[in-house]
């Protein structure tokens, strides 16, 4: 009888071991998975610019046309340099502008150009577009801190770039990081059931 007692014991405490592993395999957590609950605009100002500009150099932007630019075709907006020291390559009808990127909004200070006057993108010139946004494809984006791509749109004063996609994590408390730059918050919601296993 003692003997029995003990190997039924043991079973349990075996039992329960095997039961652990399950839940954690499971992600067995009590604590709902949760998403973003919607896309995350990341406002370009003197503030937030240096981080937002750093998560995206070396991309490149097409519009279909940007009118702050006063291009009515398929305009580029290339970015390089550095999140503190952004430059740009815009591109339109064949012909290239470049300079500096400051914030403020977006300020492009155009120093090199084949556009000519009364161009708003002949040199010297300096565009100051207001709002300046990235926006971050975040709605219904696992919100626990897993990088994955996913698509972004330049958007200057109303004019919405293509898609680019690029290494984007939610954290859990809505923290939203574009290449490792965090660029802004977004609403987190508890998605249905526990995180599933």
């Amino acid at each position: 009888m003692q003997k029995t007692f003990m190997s039924s014991g043991k079973t349990l405490w075996a039992l329960g071991l095997v039961t652990a592993g399950v839940l954690a395999a499971c992600g067995g957590s009590s604590e709902p998975a949760k998403v973003a609950s919607a896309a995350t605009a990341a406002t370009i100002d003197k503030s937030t610019g240096p981080t937002v500009a750093a998560a995206v150099v070396g991309k490149t932007f097409s519009f279909p046309a940007v009118p702050s630019f006063g291009t009515t075709a398929t305009t580029t907006v290339a970015l390089a340099g550095t999140g503190t020291a952004p430059t740009f390559s815009i591109g339109s009808g064949g012909k290239t502008a470049s300079g500096s990127l400051g914030f403020g909004s977006c300020i492009f200070t155009i120093t090199q150009s084949d556009f000519v006057a009364p161009s708003p993108l002949a040199v010297g010139q300096t565009i100051t577009v207001n709002p300046c946004t990235l926006s971050v494809d975040t709605a219904g984006k696992k919100a626990d801190g897993t990088t994955t791509d996913t698509n972004t749109e330049l958007v200057l004063n109303g004019a919405t770039s293509a898609p680019v996609v690029v290494p984007v994590a939610v954290s859990s408390s809505g923290t939203v990081t574009v290449n490792n730059q965090e660029v802004g918050k977004v609403t987190t919601t508890n998605t249905t059931g526990t995180g599933g296993g």
